[in-house]
């Protein structure tokens, strides 16, 4: 009887130490972390964000570990070319993190829009014969896989917005639809957002919110040159579950941002700060983008974007609630480079 006891007693503790660190937990939206770089290079990203993923789990109680699949997304960016790419430093150092939370470097994907880009950033080699890796790890390009996962009518995003004149029909045969990703839909855990930051005609700010909606489906280029449509759409898709539920966690490094011109790259317009942003919450990493944007145009006299683009009040409009870019109600970490 004593050890039945004893062993009840070892349970209740157990589980009440686990609902005190649930309580404790901060609501994954409301985090950011602040993270300072020493510098660029590949050992100052894997120092950095190895603390940027630690103190993630550690605040929202999420682990970064593989779930049923064993597999996890990483979407990166290189739309805007090489000049304008998620750095590859960080994504050697995130593959590295997760490798030793349990994943297999063949279960860590890379994935983005066009064959192309990735080819001209250099995270495919330039002939399709080749091994589709970058470093060893898979790289999946939306565009090549859109007409087979066109059949898939969860992947099929509707709006009546056509492309310009003379630009071909897609394969699926209708330049109305738009094609998710099937293997951020389908084949992780979850996936982690990697934008670059720029200012855009259609949203304001091409930031996380961009990279996951926009630059994250075949055939959006129609919604780039109309800011009404591009805001309604790039809020819609961020919130469809099927994607957004997977989206675990947005890294954005400020190693090169542009403040005019985006998201075309243009050297001349290109900034850079040794730092990185971390959150589960796109909406305020577009606000700081915003406020980066604003800072380095009056800094060289330029007009600033005024006034705030209606996204940030779309992003949590109705039923949609994608996080809250009020500072006061965002927990702030703040972790200083080693």
């Amino acid at each position: 009887m004593a050890k039945n006891s004893e062993m009840r007693l070892s349970v209740l503790l157990l589980l009440l130490a686990s609902l005190a660190q649930a309580m404790a937990a901060t609501d994954p939206k409301l985090l950011l972390i602040e993270q300072k770089l020493k510098g660029f290079s590949d050992g100052d990203y894997a120092a950095s964000i190895e603390r940027v993923l630690a103190e993630f789990e550690v605040n929202t109680g999420v682990g970064l570990k593989p779930g049923a699949l064993r597999k996890c997304g990483l979407k990166i960016s290189s739309e805007s070319g090489q000049g304008l790419a998620t750095p590859k430093p960080l994504i050697r150092a995130l593959g590295s993190a997760l490798i030793k939370r349990g994943f297999a470097p063949a279960g860590i994907i890379l994935c983005d829009v066009r064959q192309q880009s990735l080819q001209q950033c250099g995270f495919l080699p330039s002939l399709s014969t080749d091994p589709q890796s970058f470093e060893g790890f898979p790289v999946v390009a939306y565009e090549p896989n859109a007409p087979k996962w066109s059949e898939d009518k969860r992947l099929r995003f509707e709006n009546q917005v056509m492309p310009r004149p003379g630009v071909p029909t897609p394969p699926w045969g209708d330049a109305r639809i738009s094609i998710l990703p099937k293997t951020l839909f389908d084949e992780v855990d979850f996936w982690v957002n990697l934008p670059v930051l720029t200012d855009s005609k259609s949203l304001g700010v091409h930031g996380a919110i961009a990279a996951a909606s926009l630059n994250n489906m075949a055939n959006a280029e129609r919604f780039l040159e109309n800011p009404a449509t591009a805001t309604k759409v790039a809020v819609e898709v961020c919130a469809i579950p099927g994607l957004a539920q997977k989206n675990t966690l947005t890294i954005l490094s400020l190693e090169r941002y542009q403040i005019l011109g985006g998201p075309s790259f243009d050297a001349n317009w290109c900034l850079s700060e040794k730092t990185i942003l971390a959150s589960a919450n796109p909406v305020i990493l577009d606000f700081i983008g915003l406020q980066k944007i604003n800072a380095g145009r009056n800094a060289r006299s330029v007009e600033t974007i005024h006034p705030e683009p209606p996204v940030f009040s779309a992003a949590n409009a109705g039923e949609i609630h994608l996080g809250t870019c009020r500072p006061s109600e965002i927990k702030l970490v703040r972790l200083a480079a080693e």
